[in-house]
Formats: structure tokens, sequence, C-alpha cells
């Protein structure tokens, strides 16, 4: 349970890349249920389910905003909204396209050629993969690849520059990519 919002503390949902509204957080219903008031304009029934963004600042770090990921729930005549917290809350700003944990996207698959990448998160910016340890692929900081999405709800590709490379403690190839042009990824990822 989040421990650093009070009520009628100020909050925003980002539901769409231009999308951010003001919102006043009320209660919490349990562990990771939560209660606002309805949006300005009003969130309608094309919202349901949507995965979201939740940010606020701190009561105690006014200049430090956190955020996770939630999904809307339902809304109600007496203009509540009932949000599912989905992640804990991390250091975050209220980016053009937030990230997405792969664990939130379960049904998500990449592929890099004919071989398959794990996805650590993604956003409709870019993503951050984890190469095989079979993989003989030598990527480089500044080359541009091209990335494979296959969804529940079908497949896209995405053109995209690789802007860093790393090597973890477990010996693991990690690779940043910022995605090149509009990719439709977004339609995969921020919609129900």
């Amino acid at each position: 349970m989040l421990t650093d919002i009070r009520p009628n503390d100020e909050i925003y949902l980002r539901l769409a890349e231009d999308d951010v509204r003001r919102s006043c957080f009320i209660k919490f219903l349990d562990e990771n249920r939560i209660v606002v008031e309805q949006t300005t304009p009003p969130m309608d029934n094309a919202t349901l389910m949507s995965l979201i963004f939740f940010t606020y600042c701190p009561e105690n770090r006014k200049t430090q905003r956190l955020g996770f990921q939630a999904r809307v729930e339902s809304h109600t005549p007496d203009h509540l909204i009932f949000i599912r917290q989905l992640t804990k809350p991390f250091i975050c700003d209220l980016r053009l396209w937030p990230r997405i944990h792969f664990d939130v996207l379960p049904k998500l698959h990449a592929f890099r050629g004919d071989q398959e990448i794990k996805v650590i998160n993604i956003s409709g910016g870019g993503t951050h993969l984890v190469l095989h340890e079979n993989d003989s692929a030598s990527p480089a900081v500044g080359s541009f690849v091209q990335v494979r999405f296959i969804f529940e709800e079908g497949e896209t590709t995405a053109d995209g520059k690789i802007l860093r490379l790393w090597t973890d403690s477990e010996g693991l190839r990690h690779v940043e990519v910022k995605f090149i042009g509009d990719p439709e990824i977004s339609d995969f990822i921020y919609k129900k």
C-alpha cells in the first residue's frame, strides 16, 4: 500500500500520449485498489480496463514525483474512479511514453530476426531488451535494429536505434532501443 499519499492529494492519470488528467486521491480500498475523483474531462466506458500511469508527489518529497502502472477498473455515477495498482511506485516524471514492465504484458513476445528476445520493459518511445546467450550478433551503440513484437491482439514491427549496451553481473547482454518514426507499439501497450 502507498504510505506517502493522503486523501485530497493531487494526482495525475496519464491515459494516452497527449492525455494527462488531473484528479484527487480519495482512499484505499485494499492493498492495491485505489479510489480517485472523476477527471475533467470525465473518463468514459472506453477507458475501462485501460492501462494507465498514476503519478503523484509525496507530501514529504514535493520535488520528487512517484508513479506506477495501473488499470481503470470502473467508474461510478457519483464521480469516482476505481483503479488497480499493478506495479510498485518508482521515481518518474510525466513521460510522453511511460515504461510498461513485461510482467504487466505477459502475452508479449519480441523477435530480432528469427530469434526471440526477452523484453524487460517497453514504451511508445523505446524498449529495454536482453539478448540470448547464444545470440552471436554484436550490435553497437548507434546502430539500427528492427524488432518484431507479437501481442495477443496482433503483431507489429518497430525500427529503432541502439542507445545503450551493457552486460550485467550475470553476463546477460542488455540493449536499450529508441524507436524511430511513429511505431504502432502504443496502440498495443496503452490500450486495454
